[in-house]
This record gives structure tokens, C-alpha cells and sequence, in this order.
């Protein structure tokens, strides 16, 4: 009969590090994200990427920033939230966008007085299928 492993051996976990690049107070080496707090970061950074700012990949990224030029209208909004759900099916599979409970899942609200928007974006961690909400806000810097 074969061996069950451990419960703690049978758990996925996701490491990466920190953006932030601090050091540990004690060890010195660079501090790690774990888990959902990973995922959650690698969801940020695909949605802030622009298209072709990839070498070699020229369709990775949610190509959010770049619109911050536009004159927003119900018509952008709707393309950037579907083509922010595209990205996340294509680009992150440890994500499983939560569309089956008919609420929106990717939903941005721009502030066009302040020349900025608010992107949040619902979905699972597979490996531990934790309800996470993400929000991001963005302005236009020049």
C-alpha cells in the first residue's frame, strides 16, 4: 500500500520575492511573499505591464497604464476589463477569475477629474481557493 505524504508535503505553495527588495532583519536575504500574497503580487504586476514592454512577448501584460491617456468612455471601460480578464486567463494559472457568482469580477471605475481610475479585480488562488480582492488604484503622473 503506498505511503500518504504528510498534509504539509501535499500543499502547494508559491514563493516569490518581495518587489519591495528589503532585507530580513536578522538573516540579511531578501524577504519572500508566500501563498496567496504571491499570487496577489504576480496578479498586480500582469496588469500593470504594457503590451510590448516584454521582449519577446509582445501581448503579455493588461496594458491598464496606457490608458490613462484616453478620453474614458463606457466603451474603453468595458474593453479594458474584458481584455484584464483575457490576461488573467491566458497569463496566470494559478488564478481562477470568480465569474460564476454574477458579480463582476474585474470592475474599473475611473475618476476622470482626477485624471486616474480604480481597478479591482476578484478571483481564487487554486491552491487554496481563498476569496481575494485586489484593488489598484492608478493616476496619470504627467
Amino acid at each position: 500500500m503506498a505511503k500518504k505524504l504528510p498534509s504539509s508535503l501535499n500543499k502547494t505553495t508559491y514563493r516569490d520575492f518581495d518587489l519591495s527588495f528589503k532585507k530580513h532583519p536578522v538573516t540579511g536575504k531578501l524577504l519572500m511573499k508566500k501563498d496567496d500574497e504571491a499570487v496577489k503580487q504576480a496578479v498586480r504586476n500582469l496588469v500593470l505591464t504594457n503590451k510590448y514592454e516584454r521582449p519577446f512577448q509582445p501581448e503579455f501584460g493588461g496594458d491598464v497604464r496606457s490608458k490613462l491617456f484616453e478620453n474614458f468612455s463606457p466603451f474603453i471601460q468595458s474593453n479594458m476589463e474584458n481584455r484584464i480578464n483575457t490576461t488573467l486567463k491566458n497569463f496566470e494559472p494559478r488564478v481562477k477569475i470568480m465569474d460564476d457568482i454574477g458579480v463582476d469580477t474585474v470592475s474599473v471605475l475611473p475618476y476622470p477629474d482626477l485624471n486616474g481610475m480604480n481597478v479591482t479585480i476578484r478571483f481564487k488562488v487554486i491552491a487554496s481557493l481563498s476569496d481575494i480582492s485586489l484593488d489598484i488604484n492608478l493616476n496619470r503622473v504627467r
